[in-house]
C-alpha cells in the first residue's frame, strides 16, 4: 500500500450486513436477560478467557493447545512457566484481565498510553527480538505472504508517533462512535494492525484494542470480549480479508467488517447454546425426578429406580466435550452401552433382553431416542430433551 496516501478515511456498505447486527443484538439480549447461577457465569468466563488466549496466541504461532492453556492458567504443576510459549499465554491472560478492569461503558475512552501499556503487558519477557515492550518500533516491517493475499508494509517507523496519536483521535471521534460498537471495534482493529506500530505483538494488541472497545460498548457477555478464537479458527480468511481491504485507498472495509460481524454473531450463538444446554440438562434432571416420583399404579412409578439411574448416567455421559456445541447431547452406540461397566453392574441381575426392553420403553416414553446409522450399521442412543415437555398424565397408563 502507498503510505503517502494513507488516511483514516474508509468506505463501508453496512446495508447488506444489517441482518448480522440484528441477530447480534438479539443474541446478546437473550444471553444477558437471563439470571444464571454464579457457577455457570464463572464457567463461561473461564472458558471464554481460555479460548480468547488460545486464539490470539495461536494466530501468532504459539503451539499450545486449549487444554494445555487451561492446565497452565489453572495452576497445574509441572508446566514450564518460564518457557516462551507459556510466558506468551501468561502475558495474554494478564493483559486481558487488565482490559476487563480498565474499560467499560462509564470509563474513560482508550488512549495512546493504554495501547502502549497493552503492548507492554502482552510482550514482556517473551517477544523481545526487534521489539520493545511498550515502545513503538524503530525499523521497517513486512508481514504477510503472497498465498494469503500479499505482503503488507507497515507504516514508516518515523511516522508512528503521529499516526498513533491520530489513530486514538479517530477511534474516539464522534464519527466512529456513531457506528455500532462491534463495527467500531472491528474498524479500530483493522487500522491498528495496518499501521503495525510494534516490533512484535501487533495482531495480539489489535485484538486487545478491539476487546477494549467491545467492553466500552457494553459487550462483556459473561466474560466474552473478543473475536480471537473465531479469527484463529478461520486464520487464513482473516489474513486474506485484512489484505483485501488494503488494496484500495480509501480502504473498502466491507469485506473485513462483514467477516467480523459473522464471527461475532457465531460466538454469541455459542454462548446461547451453552446456556440452553445447561438449562435443558437442569430441567431434564427435574423431569427425571418427577418421573421417579409419579405413581402410575399402586405398585409402579412411571420410572423405576433402575431406569432413573440409567437416564442419570446417560445424561452425564452424553454431555458434549465442546460446551458451545450446537448438539446438546452426544450419542452412544447401543452395543457400547450394553457392554459398559455401568450397565454390566446395574443390570447384573437381569438379562440383556430386559435391559434392551427397558431402553425401548424409555424411547417410547420420549426420554431417549434410538436411531440406526446406515453407514456403520449400528444403533445409537442419545438423550431426547423434548422429554422436558412430556405431559406425564397423557403417557401414563390408565
Amino acid at each position: 500500500m502507498d503510505w503517502s496516501r494513507f488516511s483514516f478515511n474508509y468506505r463501508l456498505q453496512l446495508s447488506g450486513m444489517m441482518s448480522f447486527l440484528v441477530r447480534i443484538e438479539g443474541r446478546k439480549e437473550a444471553a444477558m436477560s437471563l439470571l444464571l447461577p454464579s457457577e455457570w457465569k464463572e464457567q463461561l468466563d473461564v472458558l471464554n478467557r481460555i479460548r480468547t488466549v488460545h486464539g490470539s496466541t495461536a494466530l501468532e504461532g504459539n503451539p499450545l493447545s486449549e487444554s494445555q492453556i487451561a492446565d497452565f492458567l489453572g495452576g497445574k504443576a509441572g508446566l514450564d512457566s518460564e518457557g516462551r510459549e507459556f510466558r506468551q499465554v501468561l502475558n495474554a491472560d494478564t493483559a486481558q484481565n487488565w482490559v476487563r478492569s480498565r474499560f467499560g461503558p462509564d470509563r474513560p475512552p482508550i488512549s495512546a498510553q493504554d495501547i502502549l501499556h497493552m503492548h507492554a503487558l502482552m510482550t514482556r519477557l517473551s517477544d523481545e527480538a526487534d521489539n520493545i515492550p511498550g515502545g513503538l518500533r524503530t525499523h521497517g516491517v513486512r508481514v504477510g505472504t503472497v498465498e494469503l493475499g500479499g505482503v503488507h508494509l507497515g507504516a514508516p517507523h518515523e511516522d508512528l508517533p503521529r499516526l498513533m496519536s491520530e489513530f486514538v483521535e479517530f477511534v474516539n471521534s464522534r464519527m466512529l462512535r456513531s457506528e455500532h460498537p462491534v463495527v467500531r471495534a472491528l474498524l479500530a482493529h483493522f487500522f491498528l494492525v495496518t499501521i503495525h506500530p510494534f516490533g512484535d505483538g501487533n495482531g495480539r494488541v489489535s485484538r486487545l484494542v478491539e476487546a477494549a472497545i467491545l467492553y466500552e460498548g457494553g459487550y462483556s457477555v459473561y466474560g466474552f470480549y473478543g473475536l480471537s478464537n473465531y479469527f484463529y479458527r478461520n486464520g487464513d480468511e482473516y489474513k486474506r480479508r485484512l489484505q483485501e481491504c488494503r488494496r484500495v485507498q480509501p480502504f473498502d472495509l466491507s469485506p473485513f467488517v462483514e467477516f467480523g460481524l459473522r464471527g461475532f454473531e457465531a460466538e454469541l450463538r455459542g454462548i446461547n447454546r451453552f446456556i440452553k444446554t445447561k438449562l435443558n440438562r437442569l430441567v431434564y434432571r427435574d423431569t427425571l425426578n418427577r418421573g421417579l416420583s409419579m405413581r402410575v399404579s399402586q405398585r409402579r412409578h412411571l420410572l423405576n429406580v433402575r431406569e432413573y439411574s440409567l437416564l442419570s448416567f446417560l445424561l452425564a455421559e452424553t454431555e458434549p466435550t465442546d460446551p458451545f456445541s450446537k448438539h446438546p447431547s452426544t450419542r452412544i452406540r447401543l452395543t457400547d452401552l450394553v457392554n459398559s461397566p455401568y450397565v454390566r453392574g446395574a443390570y447384573r441381575d437381569v438379562t440383556t433382553r430386559t435391559f434392551i426392553r427397558e431402553i425401548r420403553r424409555l424411547a417410547e416414553l420420549g426420554f431417549v431416542t434410538l436411531a440406526d446409522d446406515p453407514e456403520s450399521g449400528h444403533e445409537f442412543i442419545e438423550i431426547d430433551f423434548r422429554a422436558i415437555e412430556i405431559d406425564f398424565e397423557e403417557v401414563a397408563p390408565h
